[in-house]
């Protein structure tokens, strides 16, 4: 097995274990020296006679020799675990990433990983019910972009504030660490927060361009295709759609997360119905509404910025398990949280 700079060793070892080369295990004193209980029989107080000519020979030898630089060990814990899986996805974070540790103990060891577009209190509780303890979420843990308290680059959350208080005092209770994944995996050329979706409602072989975002479904309304969603992604109250119910639809325009304005103008007229997480609705909802008055077939399905999100991670999960072999890795999605009014 390959030793790497940024693999984690066994969470399972002894403080005072070290894995050397090739995983074999040696004793680490205090001074940071490395020993087998050969060298240290070797090492007793006894004195061995030595000549002028011998000493002046081993002096040299030491002199000669090139010193190696001062190897630090590879980050314990979590921190390890998540530089291995940064260093397989490869690439670079943007300088103003929002990746990184959100919560929780960094420097512990992982017992389990779970994946979900976020991470909610009820993806917490199942995450820690299932024995997993690192939490690797799309979304923001704490309710907006500092993912905390407001550091002044964007609204947060007030540090006083009951609900954010609560949550992270359940995750450190809990053992829970959460990592945020969002710039390098989304930054995959596969482009897996589209392709999961595609998979989870069932239209990943009817994409058109690899390089685009539309999918030419079997022919149906768009009532019908409405109702194939809500099946497939299990959805309840967060799934809403404008347009003509009895239009014929073929050609999707599939965009998980947030549909931008300029997108909605621009790529209408390219699909029978768009297929989105979220949208805001006072511009992109109305304009499709507009639309169907004036006589257009052309429609628009929002069905939650994260449920669009979770079928990504989902893959995440999947990938995961690819890379890290020596702790569970499952997926946790955080699913509909509207129900139904009627």
């Amino acid at each position: 097995m390959r030793n790497e700079r940024n693999t984690l060793p066994g969470s399972d070892f002894p403080a005072l274990d070290h894995p050397g080369q090739d995983g074999v295990l040696c004793n680490i004193h205090a001074d940071g020296c490395a020993e087998s209980p050969r060298a240290v029989e070797s090492f007793g107080m006894q004195k061995a006679p030595i000549s002028r000519r011998h000493f002046a020979l081993i002096a040299g030898s030491l002199a000669a020799a090139p010193r190696s630089p001062a190897q630090s060990a590879p980050p314990a814990g979590a921190t390890g675990l998540v530089n291995r899986i940064l260093s397989e996805l490869g690439g670079e974070s943007p300088a103003n990433t929002t990746d990184g540790f959100k919560a929780g103990d960094s420097s512990r060891p992982v017992k389990g990983i779970a994946t979900t577009g976020m991470a909610t209190m009820d993806v917490l509780t199942r995450a820690a019910d299932a024995g997993t303890n690192l939490v690797i979420t799309f979304e923001p843990t704490f309710f907006g972009r500092a993912d905390g308290p407001s550091t002044g680059r964007g609204g947060g959350v007030a540090a006083d504030d009951p609900v954010y208080k609560a949550k992270r005092e359940f995750i450190d209770s809990k053992g829970l660490i959460v990592y945020r994944l969002r710039d390098r995996w989304q930054s995959r050329r596969q482009d897996d927060m589209l392709t999961g979706l595609a998979q989870s409602l069932g239209w990943e072989k009817y994409r058109v361009k690899a390089e685009d975002s539309l999918y030419d479904i079997p022919a149906a309304t768009a009532e019908q295709v409405v109702a194939n969603i809500r099946t497939r992604l299990n959805l309840r109250g967060g799934l809403r759609a404008v347009g003509d119910r009895a239009a014929r639809v073929r050609r999707i325009l599939l965009l998980p997360g947030v549909m931008t304005t300029t997108t909605m103008w621009t790529r209408y007229a390219d699909s029978d119905l768009i297929v989105t997480g979220e949208v805001r609705e006072w511009e992109n909802t109305s304009f499709a509404a507009d639309l169907f008055t004036a006589g257009e077939k052309h429609g628009l399905v929002t069905m939650g910025r994260v449920v669009s999100e979770d079928p990504g991670m989902r893959a995440c999960s999947a990938w995961l398990k690819t890379v890290v072999k020596e702790v569970p890795v499952q997926f946790i999605g955080a699913g509909d949280p509207y129900w139904r009014a009627v």
